[in-house]
């Protein structure tokens, strides 16, 4: 009889362990599906603001720099090789990066429910949910450049969850099994703070958690925790270190005081609060606030906080104890983006949603909790329903506006028309588009509000040049120089407008300054072919060395340097056998199929003497270039086939012509 009994009690053990598999499988899926179906725009969205630049640009993600250099160059350096291991899968191809950040998010906001239900508080699949497809987020999830924030929080959570293993293994006298957790809950934060240092704050939240369940701190919390905090404290340094000397190397981000950065953290604090209760009118830039420390007034919503804070404390050993751990949580995780530190992002605005990412975890669950407790089960239901459907549309709504760059400043600037970077970026993107008129006066409103704006004035030297208008051109990028002088892209804008106005004397050293600040192939090219165009043929042949000291098989320079051995004017620069040697395996690396360069290789045949090969190589560029509709290069042929077929190179006479090979 006791063998039945213990049998269908196992059973019914077994029976119970499947079905709530399967409803964690299911609640699992269903946050999954409602938060691809909230960014769906996002996913088809292209790469928005500095995403290029992290990913496109980045050496540490393209190759340049190894894996093991990326531990030292950056602050996040876990995200950069999640960058680096996206680029060899889609390249730049947006997408992928985007189904990753969504991907992520919804992992955290499964686990964020788990913390939850082993927390023992109501409405952790509500929260869950809500999480998922609550419109701040999108500032994270939809916009590439912070892969940082969704990379981080699943650590953080997993974190959690193994630190609440591991004091329930260590109550239950499991040293081993307590041990294992704790090392796991210890390399989860590792990994957080390696891919974002904003979640330094877990081990006062985790401190937190022991006061709200037992209503005190013990001495033992402090020393389990004492690991957490010498490896917070290690990474906050850090990543200040990193801030001070990269980021913002030699800016003033805030001017204020202390008091005044006291005030600012007490607006921001409500200002968070209410963008997770009511997450309307969302930007991407903020109105920058003016702080006078001097108003006492200015302190007011910091006084408020406070006060909150001492209600709740007073009402501990009621509702007040939870309503404390939640808002005690939310302003911990706000503490090291409130502005006490600097970082490049407050000299644009002082709050940001991507701010928000880790800290909303708080008021969610706070929110969904108190929904929890509505009795009637058809009414919480509707209410939970209604609510995840109306963030659902302002997240889908909010994830459009991040599927363009031009979409995301024209939003920014219908919510901010002060946003001195929202008009310098899409002033540029305008100016790409050649209307060059409405590029002007976004580039003028953003120098109107911040004239110090280097890249405006470099972006409004660009449109100027493109209009031909090269005098005005040049005296913004004159400031952009003077205000940003190691920046090699604005150097290397300055040279590219001077060469297109036939400066090319002016514009070498210019890009020979941005080469040192930093060096590129492609931009040695131009150099190279900058000294070529300005008769320095020996300074051009020895860029295209060194270009092809570092990339072998860099088709466009073996080309040109193959035209120089072959055709320049100056007798001790050419070398005929070397010019067939360097054009044949430009022509092998495309096929034969470049009438150019088939083109230089026929003049490097003459050059070295073997005319019937140099005869034969150029008609069949004449043929590829009539083939291709390219009737000036077919003519120019045609008249370097008569020197080859006469036992004649062909050498140049100063001022030199572009190079058949030239691109």
């Amino acid at each position: 009889m006791s063998s039945t009994i213990e049998d269908a009690a196992e059973t019914r053990l077994e029976a119970q362990g499947a079905k709530e598999h399967r409803r964690l499988v299911a609640g699992g899926a269903v946050i999954f599906v409602l938060a691809l179906m909230a960014y769906w725009p996002a996913l088809r969205g292209q790469f928005v603001w500095d995403d290029v630049m992290l990913v496109q640009q980045n050496p540490l993600v393209t190759g340049k720099f190894g894996l093991g250099s990326i531990w030292f160059r950056t602050d996040f350096p876990l995200a950069n090789i999640a960058f680096w291991a996206q680029w060899r899968l889609w390249g730049d191809h947006p997408a992928g990066y985007h189904v990753v950040n969504v991907l992520l998010h919804a992992a955290s906001s499964v686990l964020l429910w788990r913390v939850v239900a082993r927390l023992g508080i109501r409405g952790g699949w509500l929260a869950g949910l809500v999480f998922a497809v609550h419109p701040v987020c999108a500032a994270s999830v939809a916009w590439v450049a912070e892969l940082k924030n969704t990379l981080s929080l699943p650590f953080y959570l997993l974190s959690i969850l193994c630190w609440l293993s591991f004091e329930s293994s260590r109550d239950e006298g499991e040293r081993g099994r307590a041990l294992g957790w704790y090392l796991l809950s210890l390399g989860a934060f590792l990994l957080a703070l390696l891919s974002k240092t904003s979640t330094v704050m877990l081990p006062v939240v985790l401190l937190g958690r022991g006061w709200w369940q037992r209503g005190r701190i013990r001495l033992r919390d402090v020393l389990q925790t004492g690991p957490f905090f010498a490896v917070a404290l290690a990474f906050g340094l850090m990543s200040i270190g990193f801030q001070s000397h990269g980021a913002i190397a030699g800016a003033t981000v805030q001017t204020e005081n202390f008091w005044g950065r006291l005030a600012g953290a007490g607006m921001a604090l409500w200002f968070y609060l209410g963008k997770a209760l009511l997450p309307l009118n969302l930007s991407m830039i903020y109105p920058r606030w003016t702080i006078d420390a001097g108003e006492p007034l200015v302190f007011l919503p910091l006084l408020l906080w406070i006060g909150l804070l001492a209600v709740c404390w007073w009402f501990r050993r009621g509702w007040g104890r939870h309503v404390l751990f939640g808002l005690g949580c939310f302003t911990v995780t706000l503490f090291p983006v409130l502005g006490f530190l600097d970082m490049y992002y407050l000299a644009l605005s002082r709050v940001s949603d991507h701010f928000e990412y880790l800290p909303l975890m708080a008021p969610v669950v706070m929110g969904a909790a108190g929904l929890s407790l509505i009795p009637k089960r058809s009414m919480l239901r509707i209410s939970g329903c209604a609510l995840v459907l109306g963030l659902g549309v302002l997240t889908l709504n909010r994830a459009r506006v991040f599927a363009t760059e031009e979409t995301l400043w024209r939003d920014t600037l219908a919510r901010n028309p002060a946003a001195w970077c929202a008009h310098a970026n899409l002033g540029w993107i305008l100016a790409e588009q050649q209307k060059y008129d409405e590029a002007r006066e976004h580039l003028d409103a953003s120098l109107k509000t911040n004239p110090d704006n280097a890249q405006a004035h470099c972006n409004l030297g660009r449109v100027l040049a493109l209009q031909g208008r090269l005098l005005d051109a040049d005296s913004h990028f004159q400031a952009a120089v003077k205000l940003k002088p190691g920046d090699a892209s604005i150097r290397k804008s300055y040279a590219t407008a001077l060469a297109d106005a036939g400066k090319r004397m002016e514009a070498i050293p210019q890009l020979r300054e941005a080469l040192r600040l930093q060096p590129e192939a492609p931009g040695q090219l131009q150099l190279a072919m900058l000294l070529y165009q300005a008769g320095q043929c020996r300074e051009a042949v020895a860029e295209y060395r060194q270009v092809l000291a570092r990339q072998p098989d860099t088709a466009e320079a073996l080309s040109n340097l193959a035209w120089l051995l072959a055709a320049c004017s100056d007798a001790t620069v050419r070398d005929g056998a070397e010019a067939v040697r360097l054009g044949e395996r430009a022509c092998r690396l495309t096929g034969f199929k470049d009438p150019q360069m088939v083109g230089v290789l026929a003049a490097a045949y003459a050059e070295a003497g073997r005319f019937a090969e140099a005869v034969a190589t150029a008609q069949k560029a004449i043929d590829a270039a009539t083939a291709g509709g390219d009737a000036n290069f077919a003519s120019m042929n045609r008249r370097l086939l008569g020197l080859y077929r006469a036992g004649r190179p062909y050498h140049e006479t100063p001022p030199p012509v572009a190079p058949p090979g030239s691109q």
